[in-house]
């Protein structure tokens, strides 16, 4: 009677296991056959939107984010077409982000890559929007009957001009410079390769231009001459000098960043803000100036020539 009792007892545990394992393999089957349509109907989804609402209708408007002010329709245009995708691409295609992200790299206008993205216009993904740092337009270096455009680095942009007169560029929509030419370079400014690294005398142009620029008194000076730089044609005579739009010279003397006898740069800017305040023109009126020195301004050799630092002459009072 205990044989019997422990076998029907022994059946009847297996029994529950199996009853209670046939309920969870019951409850993953279900599971399973929901997860499965749940998968394929997530797959559909996908396909409908991909397929169907992904695309625009046309190609995707390419829109700068944060144009800075000094850059121009044209070139912003130009920036804009360089990045346009060819045909149409699904709005989740985000391959196509990362292959413009690689044109704008390549484009010598961008100095960096933040962002590229696409955004909903009218329609999903109809426009990618461009964040970039870009290359600042500085200077125009004079170099074989031409202008080359540089930025404030002092490698050469995409942009050249005849140089026949003064390009229309140099101006900004008040009339006041924005970019001056530098003159007397024996190299022409590298490319933007890393490959080779500006000129000292260009440099030592550049960081006279920035020095300029901004400046109301500094409107009528329209180039920056590193000819003598370094005195290499003649060590007596002013190592930088400035060309006014009449044409005439004030010669500045060393380099910006050089420590030497000559008055600081500030002063000489104080200076030459003295002379178009008193003059009405920043070289005096005189066809050379010299600011140089500390006592006096030395216009050339005109008549009653000699010119205090404060931009009076003697025997007369500066005006106030």
């Amino acid at each position: 009677m205990r044989k019997q009792k422990s076998k029907s007892g022994g059946w009847g545990a297996f029994v529950g296991i199996m009853t209670a394992l046939r309920g969870k393999l019951i409850g993953l089957v279900i599971l399973g056959t929901i997860g499965t349509g749940s998968a394929y109907g997530y797959y559909r989804l996908r396909q409908h939107i991909e397929q169907e609402l992904a695309y625009p209708e046309s190609q995707p408007t390419v829109v700068l984010k944060d144009r800075p002010a000094w850059m121009s329709d044209a070139l912003a245009e130009r920036i804009a077409n360089s990045a346009q995708p060819v045909g149409v691409r699904s709005a989740l295609d985000h391959q196509l982000l990362k292959d413009i992200a690689t044109v704008l790299q390549h484009n010598p206008w961008v100095r960096e890559v933040r962002q590229v993205r696409r955004v909903f216009g009218k329609s999903p993904g109809d426009t990618i929007e461009i964040d970039c740092e870009y290359r600042e337009p500085m200077a125009l270096v004079a170099y074989r009957n031409e202008y080359i455009l540089i930025d404030s680095q002092g490698y050469r942009l995409p942009e050249r001009f005849p140089a026949k007169t003064n390009p229309r560029i140099m101006f900004g929509a008040e009339g006041g410079v924005v970019l001056r030419i530098i003159d007397g370079v024996v190299f022409v400014p590298p490319e933007l390769d890393g490959k080779k690294k500006p000129a000292d005398d260009l440099l030592a142009g550049l960081d006279l231009v920035k020095l300029l620029y901004g400046k109301p008194f500094a409107d009528e000076i329209y180039r920056v001459n590193v000819a003598n730089f370094g005195g290499r044609q003649d060590g007596r005579k002013a190592h930088l000098s400035l060309t006014t739009k009449y044409g005439t010279e004030i010669a500045w003397g060393r380099p910006v960043r050089s420590l030497n006898f000559e008055l600081p740069a500030a002063k000489k800017l104080e200076r030459l803000a003295a002379l178009k305040d008193y003059f009405k023109r920043v070289d005096g009126g005189r066809s050379r100036l010299d600011i140089r020195n500390d006592a006096i301004l030395q216009p050339a050799t005109e008549k009653d020539s000699v010119v205090r630092a404060d931009g009076s002459r003697p025997g007369h009072t500066p005006a106030n």
